[in-house]
């Protein structure tokens, strides 16, 4: 019988460690495991590839949740921002579910994008936004929406997306957490849709794309009454992404001949060597 394991009893490296040091050499271990409902996902140097099945078929018995194993091959990419991912072992079947912060959020790793590594902001953004009108432009499955939608009580958020494969798990999402009535989603481009939808009067814009975020400001700000709120994501170079985020708002808002003042701003997480993801709060008068 397959002893399977769980990762408050061992870290996952001390677990590969255990399993596979007699014949991998530890630099080339995975350090990183992101888990999904029942898939994981792991980060193998090009060097281990040829390990890649042998590692796959021990991390199914790491945790007793998995069923899938993936790795990730690439950057994400394209105008859908769809994840580059192979699976190396386990169940092809990579739909799955999982539940956070009293959400539940269906999703397929393998065809869209979901970052555990956002879970602080998607937990700050669910007290945020009570009896507002919210422009979400870019709702991917709705880990923003959905927070706000289940704890906060807004007036109707727009959720915007784009791409079909996400817009139909924002649906479901929508469905599942029972907030058809709060929230309105519409499959499209925010680049033509915010405005439409908005009409200059939302209190508060959700910007949560990266690594692109910038060519929308002027669109997210014009989405807004005097007074509301933006919520900027963006991937900047580190040490000074914040001021290098801070500079791009207040630019843009001066073209514009708005004022804007920055209420708050953090790093997410870093985004890879050279940039960290970045959120500021701004409030456009």
């Amino acid at each position: 019988m397959v002893r399977l394991y769980h990762r408050h009893r061992r870290t996952f490296i001390q677990f590969l460690q255990e399993q596979l040091g007699d014949i991998i050499p530890d630099y080339l271990l995975p350090r990183r495991l992101r888990i999904y409902g029942h898939v994981a996902v792991l980060w193998l140097k090009p060097e281990a590839l040829s390990f890649k099945e042998v590692i796959g078929l021990k991390v199914l018995e790491y945790d007793s949740r998995i069923r899938s194993v993936l790795r990730r091959t690439d950057a994400i990419s394209g105008p859908f921002r769809k994840p580059a991912l192979e699976l190396i072992a386990g169940s092809s079947e990579t739909e799955t579910m999982l539940s956070e912060n009293g959400c539940i959020f269906h999703i397929d790793p393998m065809k869209v994008m979901f970052s555990l590594g956002n879970k602080a902001e998607r937990e700050r953004m669910s007290r945020l936004g009570t009896g507002e009108l919210v422009v979400d432009m870019f709702a991917c499955i709705g880990q923003f929406t959905i927070p706000i939608a289940v704890h906060a009580s807004p007036r109707l958020i727009h959720a915007i997306e784009w791409n079909p494969e996400a817009f139909h798990f924002l649906e479901r999402n929508i469905q599942e957490n029972r907030v058809k009535g709060i929230v309105t989603p519409h499959q499209g481009d925010a680049d033509k849709l915010a405005v439409e939808v908005s009409q200059g009067k939302a209190d508060r814009v959700i910007m949560g794309l990266i690594q692109g975020t910038t060519r929308y400001i002027e669109k997210g700000i014009t989405c807004l009454r005097p007074g509301g709120v933006l919520h900027f994501h963006e991937t900047c170079p580190r040490p000074r992404a914040i001021i290098a985020a801070s500079k791009i708002i207040e630019n843009t808002a001066k073209e514009m001949d708005r004022e804007v003042r920055i209420l708050s701003a953090r790093i997410i997480k870093p985004y890879n060597p050279q940039n960290d993801h970045v959120v500021l709060d701004v409030q456009v008068d």
